[in-house]
């Protein structure tokens, strides 16, 4: 499954709005604009950086691995992923 289908589905079962996930973020010591999450989700920009994604699992009570890896797979080059794939 892809990052942003992955955040599309944890926001949809975790029943929150953008601004509340933003507001749980925040007190969690990570500051991201709503207008930011809502393309996350969307896929219109890259996935976020890892320190973002493991909030945003906590948050959505999503897999944290699962999400951090989808991120991975789409933010670094393919033969790098499959390198690091092997070696693990």
């Amino acid at each position: 499954m892809k990052y942003h289908e992955l955040l599309k589905l944890g926001i949809e079962k975790a029943d929150l709005s953008l601004a509340q996930i933003c507001r749980r973020m925040d007190k969690k010591g990570v500051t991201i604009d709503r207008a930011i999450v809502c393309k996350l989700k969307n896929g219109k920009i890259p996935p976020a950086k890892d320190n973002v994604n493991k909030v945003l699992a906590q948050i959505l009570e999503i897999d944290e691995s699962q999400l951090r890896i989808a991120a991975a797979k789409e933010t670094i080059p393919e033969d790098l992923y499959n390198l690091i794939k092997v070696a693990g």
